[in-house]
């Protein structure tokens, strides 16, 4: 089931207490409504109703969609540089919710699952795109990585995250630059999907970083750019 609990959030703009359900875990298959209003940008928005400004909070909450085999610990982006601990932390949530520490009728159901953590809404969206359009989320972060190092500098400081936005005409990748601090779309990329089968193919050539974003359930190329906290 998909939980909530009703809280007060000040609003960004005026600092008037404005009234959120928060969720707690979303059951994509029991609330297919859910899911759709994450990928449409709409999940966790509402409007302060003193100055109409429009706003959302960031997701901390666990994604669950057996159907689509994925299990994912959403952090707010603000949390990133504690990504290592959160790690641990999200791991510990799975292991006990439906894996090895689980009762068997959940470790059962939990066989097929690919937990993962991300921080932010725009990280969020990503791994529910690219496991529609059946793109493995590792090799979507080595073409990513590999899309980067054709663009400027500057864009790697870790102030910009590149993003999966979706699949044009099933063919192309839309990529994104997107602000971390505030989700601002900067820069929109369209790279032919081909570039997925290109990766997967060179695997040698691909060896150790795909190692590195294998080791654990963060997979996420801003790990190789964000210092984990001590």
């Amino acid at each position: 089931m998909s939980l909530f609990r009703t809280v007060e959030v000040p609003c960004p703009a005026c600092n008037v207490p404005v009234s959120f359900d928060l969720v707690h875990s979303v059951n994509a298959d029991r609330r297919a409504d859910l899911r759709q209003a994450i990928l449409d940008r709409k999940f966790q928005l509402e409007k302060c109703p003193s100055c109409s400004y429009a706003f959302r909070t960031e997701p901390e909450f666990t994604y669950l969609n057996l159907k689509r085999d994925q299990w994912i610990a959403a952090w707010p982006a603000t949390k990133r540089t504690d990504w290592s601990q959160l790690e641990a932390r999200s791991q510990l949530g799975f292991d006990n919710a439906f894996g090895k520490n689980a009762p068997e009728a959940a470790k059962d159901l939990g066989q097929s699952l690919r937990p993962r953590m991300v921080f932010g809404w725009p990280a969020l969206s990503e791994k529910i795109i690219a496991q529609e359009a059946g793109i493995d989320d590792v090799t979507l972060e080595l073409a990513k990585i590999a899309v980067a190092r054709t663009q400027e500098d500057a864009s790697l400081t870790g102030k910009l995250e590149l993003r999966l936005l979706g699949i044009e005409n099933g063919e192309k990748l839309l990529l994104g630059w997107i602000d971390v601090g505030n989700e601002e779309l900067r820069e929109v990329l369209t790279v032919p999907k081909e570039i997925i089968a290109e990766i997967e193919a060179q695997s040698e050539e691909w060896k150790e970083l795909r190692d590195e974003l294998s080791a654990g359930i963060y997979v996420d190329m801003q790990k190789l750019m964000v210092p984990a906290a001590a």
